[in-house]
This record gives structure tokens, C-alpha cells and sequence, in this order.
């Protein structure tokens, strides 16, 4: 059969989609871009299912986070949480799974136990090229993965078709002939008198958020969910963009980090409080022939290429090329008609470029990411706080830590402000405890650096580790950590 006779056969209501979700099923929604409709349309359907189990990487509330729900959803948020779901994990009213990106589905795969296939994988689409092939968009994360997977064995796949999201290349497509029903969503983008009109009901001291918000948004959700953004704190979605203003520290720490960059690094840069407002701070001012193998695409990369920063002429496995498993929320519209169909930038599967294994056959690999607390013996903790309150999730981050330190003049950078809560505390402990998780092990710790300076692991004793981060850590809390390494690691006087 012809893809366009094949593509027409499977084309259905949005309603009959996703009635083929049964009690008791398993749904995927991929991390990434979500879908403008399908997800509420399920959620709609609560009424007359029981224990679906929504397994989902993305902090769209399609209204299963929110309590009363119970019996009919179980959300699994895996391997990221972000804003979206915190309180209904703080709440105990779903479940977190800590997978790893680069080996999500090592269990699956090997057939382990208790672990089970997605029944169902509901994912964004384009329309089909002139080849019949489907684009996943601005970002592509573990999609053609889920969906590899489920046909494998029998399982669905649904795909909610935007004509507006971009082509890569890459591995971003999938073809039409993988996927089972597909629904055309696509959205009429705003006109500019309709994006005033929306503008308008917003309290004038709020304007320039929103219209900030809406410059980074794709239109589409604009479109569809206009209403519903303007009814939604601004400062919540700058923060879930990335478009909030650097904090105070952020500048401090990107100039001692900039120090341990070379030209012609290839550079993966994580997203959170202090690596996102690295590019605005200035990390990457003065340097040239770098190249880009990361999760998300930072800030300005378009622009950044074309000032021949990001040249990707040193990557090994992919010379000249930018790669990355996303270009957003990084990226505002105009990145992204730059990164449409542009052959210098390409998207693969979390699987492939944020496995261990890759990573550290890259020379020069230089891993950039967050941390929320360390302790004096360089354990890192960048998921939880004390209390077990999860506030991010695994990610790649503990894939390209170990990768950037197996690599040929690799480097392992994790940045964080030296207080939290307005410096009521220090984020440098004597030791990690009371229910906050060590996500990097002491041995694999390397650079860690706040406002104050730079702290190296590599190759020192316990106590000059203690003293290292001691110099790094808020001048108010000094005094104690010296006492608190004194008791720890040295006899008694």
C-alpha cells in the first residue's frame, strides 16, 4: 500500500484514539514536546477507567496529578520530575521511576521481571514528508525508542499530527508504517491581532512576561491552550523555560568555569538553576571550535554557530554536525526556523547520546550540570533535599559524569550556589544524610565550583578534598565545616 493511502486509512477522531486505552493499561507519554489534545481527551475518559498507569516524562497536568484521580490514574513520572508533578510525588500519590537515559530500557530489553511494555505510546508528530516519514519536532528524547519497543510486541502507537513541528536531521523521524492512528491537531497559529487580543487581559506589570512566554511558546499551544497560560503565573512558566534571570551567582560561577574550557571541548551543558543562565553569563565569550553533544541545546546555539563558537568540527563520531536530543526549551522560534531542516544540526535518541559508552570516546568531553548539595567527602546530590524531596530525577547526568571522566582530557563540572533558602543554608555539608540522595559516588567526583572558586577532586586525600570545598563554600559557614572536617578526619587532640 502506498504511505498516503496507508496514512489516510489510519486517520481518526481524537475521541476514537484513545478509546483503544483499556483499564489497567500502560500509556507512555514520552518526555518532550506533549500533545495538544490527546491528553486531555484521555483524561476525559476517567470516569470509566480503572489503574491506567501513565507513565510520563513531561510536567504537562493533563489532570492526572491532581488529587481524586487516584483510582482511576497512576502517574509513574520517569526519570525527570520538574515543577509540574513535585507536590502530587510529595503527596505520594504516584510513583517515580529513576531510570537512566542512557540505559532506560536495559530492563525491558533483557526481559527482567516485573518490568512491563508500554499497551500504549501516544506521541507528537509531524505530517508525513514526500518519503513518508514523520518528524518528531524540536526534540526527540526516548519517542522513536517507546515506539520501537511497543511494535516489537504488538503494542500501540498513537501520533497527534502538528504540520507546524520542525524537521532535523538526525534520527528524528519515524515511518508511517510504525505508527497505528494517527490524529491531525493542527492548530491555525495566532494572528498577531489574536496574540494582542490575548495580551490584553493580562495586568499591565505582567506584560512583558507573557510576552516574553509567548515568544519562546510554539504557537500551537498557544493557540490551543492561550487561555489557560494567561490564567497561569508567569514567574512558574519562565521557570519551567528556562527564562527566568540568571541567579545572583550565576555569573561568579561562569567565570571560574570558563577557566577550565578549551577551544575545540566538545561540551554538554545540563538544564537548571545556574547551567541555564551560563550561555547569558558569559561562559562560552572568547571561545571558538567547540562542539556540542548534550541533552538540550543551550541557549542562543543557533546564534552561537553562526558566531563560530559551536563549530562541531571536533566531535569524533559526528564532525561539523551540532548534537543534541532537543533544541527546547532552549530554543525561541527564531532558533528554531534556523534549526528547521538545516543539515549542520542534528537530534538523536537519548539511547545514543546520552549513553556512558559513547560519551567517553569523546576526547575533550566536558560534562556541565547542577548539583543541590555536596558534602566534604565530594558526594553529590543533584535530585533530592533533605526530607526525600524529589526535585529532579537522574537524567543523563550521571551517564556523561562518568563518560566526561573516562574521556581522553575530559572534564566533570558540577556547579551550585554556595547557600540555599536566602543563605539561611549551606549547600556544603560535612556529610550528605537525612534523606537526601548521593547521586554522584566521592571517586567520580572532579570540579565542583560555586561563586567562591573552583574545588578539585581528582587525585586528593580526604582532607584535602574537606579543605578544597571548604575554600568554595560561603564564608559564613566556614568556620563550621573546618570544625565538622576537624571531628571527621583528623585524631583527636
Amino acid at each position: 500500500m502506498d504511505w498516503r493511502e496507508e496514512y489516510k486509512s489510519k486517520l481518526v477522531s481524537a475521541e476514537e484514539a484513545v478509546r483503544v486505552v483499556k483499564s489497567g493499561d500502560r500509556v507512555v507519554l514520552p518526555l518532550g514536546n506533549q500533545t495538544k489534545v490527546l491528553g486531555y481527551k484521555l483524561f476525559e475518559r476517567s470516569h470509566e477507567l480503572e489503574n491506567v498507569e501513565i507513565v510520563s516524562g513531561t510536567a504537562t497536568n493533563y489532570g492526572w496529578f491532581d488529587p481524586g484521580y487516584e483510582k482511576c490514574f497512576y502517574p509513574n513520572i520517569e526519570t525527570y520530575t520538574g515543577p509540574g508533578p513535585r507536590d502530587m510525588l510529595l503527596e505520594r500519590r504516584g510513583d517515580f521511576t529513576p531510570n537512566i537515559f542512557g540505559r532506560m530500557f536495559k530492563a525491558l530489553d533483557e526481559g527482567r521481571p516485573g518490568v512491563r511494555p508500554p499497551d500504549v505510546v501516544i506521541v507528537p508528530l509531524s505530517t508525513p514528508d514526500e518519503h513518508g516519514y514523520c518528524s518528531f519536532g524540536h526534540d526527540l528524547w526516548a519517542k522513536k525508542d517507546y515506539i520501537q519497543r511497543a511494535k516489537k510486541r504488538g503494542k500501540l502507537v498513537i501520533g497527534e499530527v502538528d504540520d507546524h513541528l520542525i524537521r532535523t536531521y538526525g534520527d528524528n523521524f519515524i515511518p508511517v508504517s510504525e505508527i497505528d492512528y494517527f490524529v491531525d491537531v493542527t492548530p491555525q497559529w495566532p494572528t498577531p491581532e489574536e496574540y494582542q487580543a490575548l495580551l490584553a487581559k493580562s495586568p499591565p506589570e505582567l506584560l512583558d512576561d507573557y510576552k516574553l512566554i509567548f515568544r519562546v511558546l510554539d504557537p500551537g499551544q498557544v493557540a490551543t491552550r492561550g487561555e489557560l497560560i494567561m490564567d497561569t503565573d508567569p514567574t512558574y512558566i519562565k521557570n519551567l523555560l528556562g527564562l527566568g534571570p540568571p541567579i545572583e551567582s550565576t555569573k561568579a560561577i561562569a567565570g571560574y568555569v570558563s577557566t577550565l574550557l578549551r577551544d575545540g571541548d566538545v561540551i554538554q551543558i545540563g538544564v537548571g538553576e545556574v547551567s541555564t543562565g551560563m550561555v547569558k553569563s558569559g561562559l562560552f565569550e572568547g571561545r571558538y571550535n567547540l562542539s556540542l553533544h548534550t541533552e538540550i541545546a543551550p541557549t542562543d546555539t543557533a546564534k552561537m554557530v553562526d558566531a563560530g563558537i559551536f563549530t562541531g568540527d571536533s566531535h569524533p563520531f559526528h564532525p561539523g554536525k551540532i548534537i543534541a536530543t532537543s533544541f527546547w526549551p532552549s530554543a525561541d522560534q527564531e532558533d528554531l526556523a534556523i534549526v528547521n531542516g538545516n543539515p549542520k544540526f542534528e537530534l538523536h535518541s537519548t539511547t545514543y547520546v546520552q549513553t556512558a559508552r559513547n560519551i567517553m570516546q569523546i576526547d575533550n568531553m566536558v560534562a556541565i550540570n547542577n548539583a543541590l548539595i555536596v558534602d566534604l567527602a565530594g558526594q553529590i546530590g543533584f535530585e533530592t533535599l533533605p526530607g526525600f524531596r524529589l526535585e529532579n530525577g537522574p537524567g543523563g547526568q550521571i551517564d556523561f559524569q562518568i563518560g566526561a571522566m573516562y574521556s581522553r582530557g575530559g572534564r566533570a563540572i558540577s556547579l551550585l550556589p554556595s547557600t540555599a533558602m536566602g543563605g539561611a543554608v549551606s549547600r556544603i555539608v560535612p556529610l550528605i544524610e537525612d534523606g537526601a540522595l548521593v547521586d554522584i559516588p566521592r571517586p567520580l567526583a572532579d570540579f565542583i565550583v560555586t561563586e567562591y572558586g573552583i574545588a578539585s577532586m581528582q587525585g586528593k586525600s580526604q582532607r584535602q578534598r574537606a579543605e578544597e570545598l571548604i575554600a568554595i563554600a560561603h564564608p559564613d559557614f566556614r568556620a563550621e565545616l573546618r570544625k565538622e572536617a576537624q571531628r571527621m578526619l583528623y585524631p583527636v587532640s
